[in-house]
């Protein structure tokens, strides 16, 4: 760390005797609009769309949490990470669609993995501090590069080259051993027109839930050449983590049954979170560690009544670590910006993505043929189980050209793209490790991992778009947008599921090879005056499945592409010191992929197409600012979900058969009918102090509308107090120095934000279909915690 700022400190010196600002400041702005114009709305574009400052981003990136953590107080986002804290793992839905229905670009550039069509956000924690901007549209929006959007789009735009010399040194600590380090530098304008700017962050914590330690982070390096009416940039962007895992959730094994008995709510009768952290259970990880029972088969508790656990043990008596995840990414972006007239403007960027991970898993007490192994000991005996260690891994390789034209006059605004982009990626899985010494020593001979499945992946995306507003009258604007894209996905060898063959077992094969053609049109209207904004949207929109719907299909028919109709009409008021809002939207979806909770006979989750689904709400904002240092802002989503004519396929003794029940109308899976989001803002002088408090309404973990199967509503309070102080002599070069802190769940309450649920029919055991056996894995959120921070710019 001290090599990096002497040696930023010796740029920066370097910069301020040659820099001089000579390059043309709103042509220079100019073409940092072009950057990411063809994936965001124009100005009152009838959209909806939630605008954040890089203010705003660099606050947020202090503490070290993602940013879904920071999405999530726009309207109608949810979002939830892994280890309680939001470092890490996590997670977040738009209007309850999850991550490979949200479109995630980095200015311009698809980030989505193009198989699973997410953006794990893992490692991201510090790019809050990268960017100078983020928009998010929620529903179908306006056209972008990769993926389509079924449920938003969030456009990235790394901050653009700072033309002054400068240094940034950041250092946070708080609970759960969290600390959050980082710094960043500008050289400021070299040569009257080179900047070079880099920045590099990281977090580690041990984690609220068990086994959760882990430490992630990134780093940018950006060389920038600005001539008058052009400019070159490359820019590399890593990520790095080696994070615990608990993608479980906080649950007890499947056979618990005494423990859950017993453990609902009395007035909701629905097992909560709170049950189990009242039962010494709160942070517990069954990726991690077990519940003891005694010689009886109970289980056992400490003096306090709380529940007993152990670490997994190995082999040699050592104890099992943790799950980690282990994923690495670079970014590669080299642009060229044009501005060749006041009207016209060009971009070109190249790009490519490399990316390898893996997690390492102990699997306690799994079957041989879980692995497709058939194993008898040197006696003859046959061997059903062991405890075995696997790691299941994956390369990926993206790369693509994106060219984005823009013209604009009084009355028109017209942009044009070309998106070709082109991936290659593997996925591999060994053994590398097996309990038992005999079963170790055959299929680990001379210590060398077994490797049990191995299958390689190509997908081609090509697409185009043409959107364009008029300006007509004084007051009228009108849209229309045209995208075309080709997508080709291609997967063949082995995956990690097995079939049984005789007197062994086979890996199930692939070999998919499917393209699409979509045509996506998007038109609408608009109304602007004397702060007064109505507008209306009809926008159409295909997706094509994902690799899991492919490899999790089952008996179901091949999987068919998603379509939606997504019909939105708002309209706004921007006052003298207020503003106000509200946003209706009707999401019609054809053929919706869902779990239905039949699995095939591998063991897999199996997903289809339903045929009718929808989702419709209204979105409502509001700000006052009745005082100069005072700001009050609201938010609220509130929607209806539905899903028509669904069968479910219910377990019946322990999967022993599925049983279809048929639903005329019930909500959606994770699709909380009300998020609510209220802040407070005191600004005087140097200090700022924010209070944001919000509420998620009832989330159901399936399909089936059960009040058993569900997570219940939570609020939870956020307060953020900071403090800049500007010294009236620089010391040592010192421009700012910040003092923050920031108090999350301050009323430490205890809830999920999200979860998993899994349930039986057990007719002969009590638990008929009104009653069945039902497990639900919470993933909580900690209790009260707290980050302190110090941030050092000269």
């Amino acid at each position: 760390m001290k090599r990096i700022i002497l040696f930023t400190a010796a740029l920066t010196c370097a910069a301020t005797t040659k820099a001089q600002v000579t390059t043309d400041t709103l042509k220079q702005q100019q073409l940092d609009e072009v950057v990411v114009a063809g994936v965001r709305v124009q100005k009152n574009a009838p959209y909806a769309v939630a605008n954040l400052k890089e203010s705003e981003l660099e606050a947020f990136s202090k503490g070290g949490r993602e940013l879904p953590f920071l999405l999530s107080q726009t309207p109608g986002v949810l979002a939830w990470g892994e280890n309680g804290l939001g470092t890490g793992t996590s997670a977040m839905r738009i209007r309850g669609a999850a991550g490979s229905r949200i479109n995630i670009t980095l200015d311009g550039v698809a980030l989505n993995s193009p198989e699973d069509q997410t953006v794990f956000w893992a490692n991201m924690n510090s790019y809050a501090a990268l960017m100078g901007s983020v928009q998010i549209q929620r529903g179908i929006g306006t056209s972008t590069n990769g993926d389509g959007a079924f449920g938003g789009s969030v456009s990235l735009a790394t901050h653009a080259p700072n033309r002054k010399p400068s240094v940034e040194v950041s250092g946070s600590y708080g609970s759960y051993n969290t600390y959050n380090t980082g710094v960043k530098f500008s050289t400021g304008l070299l040569f009257n027109h080179l900047v070079f700017d880099g920045a590099y962050h990281e977090t580690a914590t041990d984690g609220y839930v068990h086994g959760t330690k882990g430490r992630s982070g990134s780093y940018y390096g950006g060389l920038t050449w600005m001539g008058d009416d052009f400019r070159i940039s490359y820019k590399n962007i890593g990520n790095f983590e080696k994070t615990g895992q608990a993608w479980n959730g906080v649950v007890t094994g499947s056979s618990d049954l005494s423990l859950m008995e017993g453990t609902y709510g009395a007035k909701t009768g629905i097992m909560t979170y709170k049950d189990l952290y009242d039962r010494g259970l709160g942070k517990f990880n069954p990726l991690y560690e077990y519940l003891l029972t005694d010689a009886n088969g109970a289980f056992t508790k400490d003096a306090d009544g709380n529940y007993q656990t152990a670490r997994y043990t190995m082999r040699d008596g050592s104890f099992w670590d943790k799950t980690t995840d282990n994923f690495y990414q670079n970014h590669n972006l080299l642009s060229f910006a044009f501005h060749p007239s006041s009207h016209w403007n060009h971009q070109v960027t190249l790009h490519y993505t490399y990316g390898y991970g893996y997690y390492s898993e102990l699997k306690p007490n799994a079957k041989f043929a879980k692995f497709g192994l058939l194993f008898y000991d040197s006696n003859g005996k046959f061997v059903k189980k062991s405890d075995f260690v696997r790691l299941k891994g994956l390369t990926q390789h993206t790369y693509g050209i994106v060219y984005t034209s823009r013209y604009r006059d009084a009355s028109w605004d017209v942009t044009g793209g070309l998106n070709l982009q082109q991936f290659r990626g593997s996925h591999f899985g060994y053994l590398t490790y097996i309990k038992n010494e005999q079963a170790d020593a055959k299929y680990r001979s001379g210590g060398r991992d077994y490797k049990y499945y191995d299958s390689d992946a190509h997908k081609y995306d090509y697409s185009g778009f043409f959107k364009a507003k008029y300006h007509f009258s004084d007051y009228w604007n009108v849209f229309m947008d045209l995208q075309y894209r080709h997508v080709e996905y291609q997967t063949d060898g082995q995956n990690d599921r097995f079939y049984k063959s005789g007197n062994g077992y086979k890996n199930q094969l692939l070999d998919i090879s499917e393209r699409y053609d979509f045509v996506n049109p998007k038109a609408g209207i608009s109304y602007y005056r004397s702060g007064h904004k109505a507008y209306a949207s009809i926008a159409y929109a295909n997706r094509e499945p994902e690799r899991n719907n492919f490899t999790n299909n089952g008996s179901y028919p091949a999987p068919t592409p998603e379509r939606m109709m997504d019909i939105e009409a708002g309209y706004q008021y921007d006052g003298s010191n207020w503003h106000a809002g509200v946003n209706l939207y009707y999401m019609d979806y054809n053929n919706q992929f869902v779990q239905t909770g039949a699995q095939s006979d591998i063991g897999a989750n199996l997903t289809t197409n339903i045929k009718n689904s929808y989702r419709m709400g209204a979105e409502l904002e509001t700000g006052w600012s009745p005082l100069p240092w005072l700001t009050f802002e609201g938010n609220a989503a509130l929607s209806r979900n539905i899903i028509k004519d669904f069968d479910e396929m219910a377990s019946v003794d322990w999967e022993a058969s599925f049983r279809k029940i048929h639903y005329g109308h019930s909500t959606l899976a994770f699709s909380p009918s009300a998020i609510l989001n209220g802040m407070l803002n005191l600004h005087y002088k140097g200090f700022d102090a924010v209070w944001h408090t919000n509420f998620v309404s009832r989330q159901y973990l399936d399909n089936t509308e059960n009040m058993t199967r569900s997570l219940p509503c939570y609020s939870q309070t956020n307060v953020n107090i900071s403090y800049t102080l500007r010294p009236a002599r620089r010391i040592a070069g010192l421009k700012e120095a910040v003092f923050g802190v920031n108090l999350n769940n301050i009323f430490n309450r205890h809830y999920a934000a999200s979860g998993s649920v899994y349930s039986s029919i057990l007719d002969h055991d009590g638990h008929p279909n009104e009653n069945r056996y039902t497990q639900i894995g919470f993933i909580p959120m900690a209790g009260f915690n707290m980050m302190g921070n110090v941030t050092l710019k000269f």
